[in-house]
């Protein structure tokens, strides 16, 4: 896990090839020239910089469902295989459904007596109704058959739910995917004897996938939703990917103490493939005019960090009051002004007013130095 920079729009610092040499040896009885040091410069120029932050972390698909048996039952066929597009719907195991029918049947039995004694009992009540009005039975005539109403009504409802249960249960000998998407892992085989619950079959749509991240208290600050971020995978010989943050978890995980970061990516021609390592970078904050340097090339003199610079071929000490450091690098917000010509190479033999020997050649620009992502 690393943060990194892109360096957008003008180069940070353009190498100056200045044609330098030793200075020269006396006659013979003349004293040797002071040595110089050989050195390389860059002249520092200023530039819009985008902070990234880089973390590793595992594809996975936006739906991964797995799906268990909800009726038993023995496997008469097993119709999806691994790796197959299904849409939802789609049979993937179809389990013995004999005995499910014959429930259906006893159970639609049931439901035709029901409907037929409540019919009797409705029938009996509207009678007694009438009879009541006119004199001719008591109240406790009239209450048996509201009783025997209602008790018929109850036993229609029980035996509609019976049928309804039947129903479930013969559909659910046809074990169905819920989504869109490709068969992942199949584990029911043909005769196998399978009860309530027992996995049969995994589907996932991979059309978008996701990579869940853990970022440090120090690289969240400056991740938002909605920022872009690209994906290399390593499988896929490190082809780069565009995706995007869908949130910023509020609260640290209790183990990692991590904030959850997810990305997301369109995955239309399905190349990328659930469990897949990849490498994610995220455009964090963007920096305009200004400084940034190698962290190589800062040293520390009297316990502060500093450059050196090349004024006249002698070495200049620039102390320096460095900002946010992004990987390999460090965004220098006092001490370098546009023009400098910073020392490279050859730093660390500098003292205060060292003789210069600047070596290169015209064309050895700064950009190798200091340009592009750092996503090593």
């Amino acid at each position: 896990m690393k943060t990194s920079l892109m360096v957008a729009g003008s180069v940070l610092a353009a190498t100056i090839l200045v044609a330098g040499g030793c200075g020269p040896r006396g006659g013979p009885g003349e004293e040797r020239a002071v040595e110089r040091v050989p050195v390389r410069v860059v002249e520092i120029v200023t530039g819009p910089v985008t902070a990234t932050v880089t973390a590793t972390g595992t594809i996975n698909a936006r739906d991964d469902v797995p799906i268990s048996a909800e009726a038993g039952g023995r496997v008469i066929e097993v119709v999806a295989r691994v790796g197959d597009r299904v849409s939802e719907g789609d049979v993937l195991v179809q389990l013995d459904g004999e005995l499910a029918e014959l429930s259906l049947r006893q159970a639609e039995a049931q439901v035709l007596l029901a409907e037929a004694e409540l019919a009797d009992a409705e029938v009996g009540l509207e009678r007694a109704q009438s009879l009541w009005e006119s004199g001719d039975i008591a109240a406790a005539e009239l209450e048996g058959s509201e009783r025997r109403a209602k008790s018929a009504r109850a036993s229609f409802a029980a035996a509609s739910a019976g049928l309804g249960s039947a129903q479930r249960q013969l559909r659910n000998t046809e074990i169905k995917s819920p989504i869109d998407g490709s068969v992942a892992f199949v584990y029911a085989e043909e005769g196998q004897f399978i009860a309530v619950g027992t996995p049969v079959a995994h589907v996932v749509n991979d059309d978008v996938v996701e990579i869940d991240l853990g970022l440090s208290e120090d690289q969240v600050p400056d991740i938002r939703p909605r920022r872009t971020a690209t994906v290399r995978v390593r499988a896929l010989a490190g082809e780069l990917f565009d995706g995007k943050v869908e949130y910023v978890g509020r609260r640290a995980d209790d183990m990692t103490k991590t904030y959850p970061v997810r990305v997301v990516l369109r995955n239309s021609a399905h190349r990328l493939r659930a469990g897949m390592v990849a490498e994610v970078t995220i455009a964090a904050k963007e920096f305009s005019d200004v400084v940034v340097i190698e962290r190589d090339w800062v040293v520390e003199r009297y316990g502060e960090p500093g450059v050196y610079v090349a004024s006249d071929s002698l070495a200049v000490l620039k102390r320096l009051v460095l900002g946010k450091v992004v990987g390999d690098r460090v965004i220098v917000t006092s001490g370098l002004a546009p023009g400098d010509l910073m020392v490279t190479f050859g730093h660390d033999r500098l003292t205060e007013g060292s003789l210069l020997d600047i070596k290169g050649a015209p064309g050895d620009t700064a950009d190798q130095h200091a340009s592009g992502s750092d996503e090593r």
